[in-house]
């Protein structure tokens, strides 16, 4: 470090020392000045700025204004002196004037706005909105999609749940089939006839002599309906069969080996039933599982594997 006053470093010839006054380091060559300073209420030896301001006490600190200050002054006279009419000309003075008007036209830009007024004239530029109610809105709905509207505004049908035992629900089926078959018959026997009235018709036309139906085909077309009523019983029977024959597929043979290494089986574990050789149970053995109790078994002699 070097002293405040000289900048000479200091050393050991020149000692660091501290202004009392001030606090700053100075050199003790520099610090030749005694003073009465008030604060330690003694003579100590100070600095030449310390000593200054001791000597010139009432004298008030004079604060320079920055250059900024001084800029800014001289580019406002220049402007006013720029504005003034009597330097322009007439265009510049027209237009001075103008800008002048227009100045003084514009209203004030507004500080604060509340959302009331905001909200006021935002529905002035929306104008009045039409309101459509529920009702119209299922209206418009129902005539897009072409149905009623008594129907589309009323509430969804669900279906009471059936409460027939299955003996009736059996009963209702079957009236229905018979239903269905004497539909069918009576509408086989008027197709017939007409089928067979355009065919003599057609041989009337021809010249020939119209060959009545065969008996057997009537026979087979007039079906009484307690045989339709068996077929169909019949028929439902073995849909039944079929179901249950899915349901409960035929047993496959079991191959008399061991589950895990596939050597011939000596017991089968009673709690998942499956086969093991007395090793490999030992190892599937679990009390949890219910698999801790096995029975023996005999492969059967009839089959060859």
């Amino acid at each position: 470090m070097a002293c405040n006053s000289c900048a000479k470093p200091f050393s050991l010839l020149r000692k660091e020392k501290g202004c009392p006054g001030c606090g700053f380091s100075y050199c003790s060559k520099c610090l030749d000045f005694q003073v009465f300073l008030p604060k330690l209420n003694a003579e100590v030896k100070v600095c030449t700025k310390c000593k200054n301001l001791s000597q010139k006490p009432d004298e008030t600190k004079k604060v320079e204004a920055p250059d900024a200050y001084y800029r800014r002054i001289g580019a406002l006279e220049k402007k006013q002196v720029g504005t003034s009419t009597g330097n322009l000309d007439l265009i510049d003075q027209e237009i001075t004037a103008r800008l002048q008007k227009l100045k003084e036209g514009r209203d004030p830009t507004p500080i604060g706005v509340s959302d009331e007024t905001v909200r006021n004239r935002l529905q002035k530029i929306k104008g009045n909105m039409p309101t459509s109610s529920d009702a119209e809105i299922q209206a418009r709905l129902a005539k897009l999609r072409g149905i009623p509207i008594q129907i589309s505004s009323s509430k969804p049908y669900l279906p009471p749940p059936d409460t027939r035992t299955e003996e009736e629900q059996t009963n209702d089926l079957m009236k229905q089939y018979l239903e269905q078959t004497s539909i069918d018959t009576r509408y086989n026997d008027e197709f017939n006839g007409v089928i067979s009235d355009i065919e003599g018709r057609m041989q009337r036309l021809k010249g020939g002599t119209s060959t009545p139906p065969n008996s057997k085909d009537q026979n087979v077309e007039s079906e009484d309906e307690e045989g339709a009523v068996n077929k169909i019983v019949e028929k439902i029977k073995s849909e039944a069969s079929l179901e249950q024959d899915e349901l409960c597929p035929a047993k496959v043979a079991e191959l008399p080996f061991c589950e895990i290494c596939n050597d011939d089986a000596q017991m089968r574990c009673l709690g998942c039933r499956y086969l093991f050789c007395r090793t490999c149970f030992e190892e599937h053995r679990d009390d949890d599982d219910n698999c801790n109790r096995y029975e023996s078994y005999n492969p059967p002699k009839n089959q060859n594997y």
